[in-house]
């Protein structure tokens, strides 16, 4: 009961403290915590009394219509609360020959310009009628010949909809549990007899016949189920007692309507009810029944309700105090939200949730309406985003987190490189320079692909990527490798077989490929197939395979001082233009990642002439691109060794290229940086010397050396910005230092 807040409509300061004792004596009796809701009764000397409390509190600022009722005949006014709705109007209830005083004077509050009045002059006098039309309002008397005509003639006034309610018109309680909930819906409520329909109700359902539901409220002892049949889209609603009914009405609608307002009315009388079909659509809220206690089927419903504010109809001899506590102390309350993310492109128009899912005290999942700090969001510019909101019954705040993504503003069209069209897998992302400036990597869907013009191998595809105005384009060049021409014989001299292990033949060989290049492929030896050569002690017969080769290869091997059995063959150790040969270490060269430009050197320097000879390499060139990423060093993507060969001399040459990193750009947060001057008191403030590099993926950073910066250090003076032009290593524009300095 802590935090319990009361709003009573009282009569006078003596009932107001009676109140505040039961109030207090409530409280003290009472040990459970949770979060109540805040009761509002509305009480009035008599029922025309509290229909203007509850007009007082709903019409505030005024109204130009209303809609008057008997007080004493319910059945014309069953159908009254959809025309209220439609006119945003109040429902008043009068005697039958004079206009009630406390409607008389809401009138003059309201400064009401029209009237509807709902019944015939039977119920509602012509004399009435007379003196509203004597005070200048207009009059629209709204009746017929009995109850269903007068229903019907509502309806007509409504004009036409697409969901109708039918009640029985013999009794109240139906047609007040669906008032509220059809004025909110905008449909018609038509009265029949329980097994019986009027003429005028059958033609009315004949000329809408094409209504996509009708909602039959009650049971088969209310509306018999010979009848139901000639309502177009029935669905019958509710069922058992009184009290089944109103809740099986309120849980029916139950996605269109909310309990965190709920009126309370004795389901003895109709009054009271009446008039609040009039106010609960404000708050999207249904009409609960109670009596003289409180029914199980209406605990049950509380028990699984949240409710934030109760408005009490009636005073006390319709609800009692007793009744009121227990209804206040029923229902669950908000526990704890989750936390909300939502997701936007810039620019996009984003609605504001009307309604967060809570987790409410007793554990179930409740979905609740939320009141935000902002009407709208401007969306033109990308970040992220904080909203606050209110949700009644919570002391916390809800906080919702908004991010604007920012949106692709340029793509780079792509090259790759395949050695087949159905092995290469198109990505599924591409590098994107963003509205914000960053680079990022975002989705990409891809058409198939066409063979560009009449190069062959060529083929372009073309790629849609969200909020992105242009096509992608990418051009895959499918190269056909070299196949193995011949792979030539080994002979090898070494002081023991055991040296074979170390060669460099024992895991790779030299093959003569059908571009003409020569390339190192990997070998597989059969050590078992190790033989002696007939005749010739220490030299020794190997033979191995090749992949995609189908000839053995055989390997000579001449171990010690062991006589050559084949001089003169080509692949001997004297002629190592094949076979060995010394192995020259060439300087290492730099090769930007993606830079397919770079062809290997034609010709190299013989460290042991000094001339320049001809040299056929493993590769012809370097495709960056498509090197592996496996990092060797921060500074580098990868290393690779490539063996190069000459006609000209017996030596091999090694020549290794380090692939460096393509730098996408360079980190906000290294080029700006504030300090405070007192940290800096007589010194001075050095450049950093690395910079933290955002590659070309648009996720990886690295840190990468500053080559130079225009000023080394910088003498400080609080309250000054300095901007200090610098270049990076790999990166080819010039960066901007911004440092601030506080006071």
């Amino acid at each position: 009961m802590k935090g319990r807040k009361f709003t009573y409509v009282l009569k006078s300061k003596k009932l107001s403290a009676i109140v505040l004792g039961v109030v207090l004596a409530s409280v003290i009796s009472l040990n459970k915590v949770y979060a109540s809701p805040v009761i509002t009764r509305y009480d009035g000397m008599d029922r025309y009394e509290t229909a203007a409390k509850v007009c007082e509190d709903g019409w505030k600022s005024g109204s130009d219509y209303a809609v008057i009722v008997s007080g004493d005949n319910f059945p014309d006014a069953l159908s009254a609360a959809p025309l209220a709705k439609k006119y945003d109007a109040p429902i008043l209830l009068t005697n039958r020959d004079v206009l009630n005083p406390y409607t008389s004077s809401e009138l003059g509050r309201l400064k009401v310009k029209t009237v509807y009045i709902i019944g015939g002059k039977g119920v509602v006098s012509q004399s009435i009628q007379d003196a509203l039309s004597a005070r200048g309002i207009k009059v629209t008397r709204i009746g017929g010949a009995d109850r269903y005509e007068t229903s019907i003639a509502v309806a007509n006034a409504l004009g036409k909809s697409k969901e109708i309610a039918v009640v029985n018109g013999d009794e109240f309680q139906d047609g007040m549990s669906i008032a509220p909930i059809a004025a909110l819906k905008g449909m018609p409520i038509v009265l029949t007899e329980r097994s019986y329909i009027p003429g005028v109700v059958q033609k009315y359902l004949k000329s809408n016949s094409k209504v996509d539901q009708t909602y039959v409220i009650g049971g088969s002892s209310e509306i018999s189920s010979s009848i139901i049949g000639s309502f177009y889209s029935a669905k019958r609603i509710g069922d058992g007692d009184v009290y089944s009914r109103n809740t099986g009405v309120i849980n029916a609608f139950q996605n269109e309507i909310s309990t965190g307002t709920l009126y309370v009315a004795s389901a003895k009388d109709f009054p009271d009810s009446l008039v609040a079909a009039a106010i609960a659509p404000k708050t999207k809220s249904p009409v609960l029944f109670v009596g003289d206690y409180i029914p199980q089927t209406v605990q049950n419903f509380l028990r699984s309700s949240i409710v934030d504010n109760l408005k009490i109809l009636g005073g006390l001899g319709s609800i009692d105090y007793n009744t009121q506590e227990n209804i206040a102390y029923l229902p669950i309350s908000v526990s704890s939200t989750d936390s909300i993310t939502d997701t936007i492109w810039q620019g996009d128009k984003y609605n504001l949730r009307p309604t967060i899912v809570v987790t409410a005290s007793d554990g179930s999942i409740k979905e609740v309406p939320v009141t935000w700090n902002v009407s709208k969001i401007n969306t033109s510019k990308p970040g992220i985003y904080t909203l606050n909101g209110k949700v009644d019954g919570m002391d916390q705040d809800v906080t919702m987190t908004l991010i604007v993504k920012p949106l692709p503003t340029k793509i780079d069209d792509i090259t790759a490189t395949s050695q087949s069209e159905s092995d290469y897998s198109l990505p599924e992302t591409v590098s994107a320079k963003m509205s914000d400036g960053t680079i990022s990597r975002i989705p990409v869907i891809w058409e198939y692909g066409v063979q560009q013009g009449n190069k062959p191998g060529v083929y372009v595809f073309q790629g849609t990527v969200d909020h992105y105005s242009k096509k992608v384009k990418l051009t895959l060049t499918v190269t056909v490798p070299p196949q193995i021409e011949s792979i030539p014989g080994i002979k090898l001299k070494l002081q023991n077989f055991s040296d074979f292990y170390s060669s460099v033949y024992y895991t790779n060989v030299p093959a003569k490929m059908s571009d003409g290049t020569i390339k190192q492929v990997p070998i597989i030896w059969n050590m078992n197939s190790k033989t002696d050569y007939p005749g010739y002690p220490g030299v020794y017969e190997l033979t191995g395979r090749v992949s995609d080769y189908d000839q053995d290869i055989k390997a000579i091997i001449i171990t010690g001082n062991a006589e050559d059995p084949t001089p003169g063959d080509p692949t001997t150790p004297d002629n190592p233009g094949q076979a060995g040969g010394t192995l020259v270490e060439l300087p290492d060269i730099d090769i930007m990642e993606g830079d397919n430009s770079y062809n290997l050197p034609k010709n190299v320097t013989d460290p042991s002439t000094g001339k320049n000879v001809p040299v056929t390499w493993t590769t012809s060139n370097i495709d960056a691109a498509n090197i592996s990423t496996d990092s060797v060093e921060t500074s580098r993507v990868s290393l690779i060794t490539f063996i190069g060969t000459s006609a000209a001399t017996d030596d091999r040459f090694e020549l290794k290229a380090n692939v460096r990193p393509m730098i996408a750009g360079i980190s906000e947060d290294s080029l700006n940086v504030t300090i405070s001057a007192s940290d800096y008191y007589n010194r001075s403030y050095s450049l950093p010397s690395t910079l933290k590099a955002v590659m070309k993926d648009g996720v990886t950073t690295k840190n990468i050396s500053v080559v130079n910066w225009d000023k080394p250090y910088i003498t400080i003076s609080a309250g000054q910005t300095y901007k200090i032009k610098g270049t990076v290593k790999w990166y080819n524009t010039p960066v901007t230092f911004t440092l601030t300095v506080e006071p």
